[in-house]
């Protein structure tokens, strides 16, 4: 395994076994864990599962789902009270209505550190922590901690006569001009299929214009304010105006945006920091050792560039049968050295020892970029009407990019959608 020495991570296996006496549950065949199908699962699904099914004979069955039907089946199966799941998958967005249906997991850090003896809660970010928490419940443990940032290919720039990487929104439109070449190559890339990943391709420029989304306590909408237009102006005219976003981008989603890095049809964009490490693989990517990463452009200085922040959560449900072989497998997952393979593999892990541990840092590349703008990025928001309104927000954002609307338009639409969905939801402006 490269990156690892193979006796670390046996042993790590070996750990699930040195506590049988927390085995008081019988042993099931399989654990059946559902998650969404991001291109970060490889570590835990070709290596993890099957050390753990090496050593505990348990298999671990894949639920591996588009971010809209694994929310869906969480929904249905947790709301019905099946048994049927043992090991959740869920993200920061998720948190208000998924909490009910999970293990309060501040009780059980003591058996995490009981599986794993290396196991510290005070290695893991605040920030994970904070968006692990709903209504003072830890729902699950923080097994991602994620944000945008920048990603470019320093030799174009450099080539195009950039000696460091835009720091503006007027600098960015003139560095991807400069690098454009179509049909081959594109100044910017991003994912414009109307699914799940337009939010985090519109939230950066919505957040360093100093615009906001909304106030769920007084259900006050600041969506359709002129900073949150202006931003989605500016990044719908990335593609209708100055035409730098490759064609097919309008259909790219996640496993998307990695393939067109790799494949080399775009010179910038701004991503998921942990899917640097894959369009930057040169055993995977024809562009890899070629990137190189910086947080995000304000519109008027670098100081202004905010972004969002996001995490994944691995929790136990009240209602499995399997609770304690699911924290088992957890405690493997979220483990020092897994999180390390997984790092290598494309995970984002929320322990400081694996984010600052100089082997990563040097391997790895963009983990101290994404530390910086997570100390100023906005968490997604947990409260449980957050999935109407994102969905909603959607078609405006689609919208915007494709040209069909301008931002004004799209936004004043989404507000009255919104409007609606808050007061179905019990929540009226004040």
């Amino acid at each position: 395994m490269p990156g690892m020495k193979r006796r670390t991570l046996l042993q790590a296996a070996a750990g699930v076994l040195a506590a049988p006496q927390i085995m008081a549950q019988s042993k099931p065949e399989k654990l059946v864990y559902v998650g969404d199908n991001g291109p970060w699962h490889y570590a835990m699904v070709e290596e993890v599962a099957p050390a753990f099914e090496k050593a505990t004979g348990i298999k671990i069955d894949f639920t591996l789902l588009p971010t809209d039907p694994w929310r869906t089946r969480l929904r249905t199966e947790l709301g019905a009270g099946s048994t049927g799941i043992d090991v959740v998958q869920w993200a920061v967005g998720m948190a208000g209505w998924i909490s009910p249906f999970m293990e309060d997991h501040t009780p059980l850090l003591p058996q995490m550190k009981t599986r794993d003896p290396q196991f510290d809660w005070n290695d893991y970010l605040t920030g994970t922590k904070k968006a692990g928490t709903y209504d003072g419940k830890l729902v699950g443990i923080p097994y991602r901690i994620t944000t945008g940032i920048f990603h470019y290919q320093r030799a174009l720039l450099e080539q195009a006569g950039f000696s460091t990487p835009p720091g503006t929104w007027d600098e960015l439109v003139k560095a991807a001009l400069a690098v454009n070449k179509p049909p081959d190559r594109y100044g910017f890339g991003t994912m414009g299929l109307q699914g799940a990943g337009l939010y985090s391709g519109y939230a950066p420029f919505l957040y360093s214009n100093g615009g906001r989304l909304l106030d769920f306590k007084t259900g006050e909408i600041y969506i359709n304010e002129p900073k949150a237009v202006e931003a989605l102006q500016f990044y719908g005219d990335l593609n209708t105006k100055y035409k730098v976003i490759p064609p097919e981008a309008m259909t790219w989603a996640f496993d998307d945006i990695v393939a067109g890095g790799q494949s080399d049809r775009y010179a910038m964009t701004q991503l998921f920091a942990p899917y640097g490490t894959l369009i930057n693989d040169p055993k995977i990517s024809r562009t890899g050792g070629k990137w190189a990463w910086t947080t995000v452009q304000g519109p008027h200085s670098k100081e202004e560039g905010r972004t969002w922040i996001d995490g994944h959560f691995l929790g136990v449900p009240k209602f499995t049968k399997n609770k304690e072989w699911a924290l088992e497998f957890i405690a493997m997952c979220c483990s020092r050295e897994w999180q390390k393979r997984a790092m290598i593999r494309g995970n984002a892990p929320p322990l400081r020892s694996v984010l600052e541990d100089p082997e990563m840092v040097e391997r790895i590349g963009w983990p101290p970029v994404a530390a910086q703008a997570i100390e100023t990025g906005f968490p997604t928001p947990g409260h449980p009407v957050w999935d109407t309104l994102e969905v909603q927000l959607r078609s405006a954002i689609s919208q915007t990019l494709n040209g069909q609307k301008t931002a004004k338009v799209a936004l004043d639409e989404t507000a009255t959608d919104w409007q609606r969905s808050l007061r179905r939801a019990g929540i009226n402006r004040g």
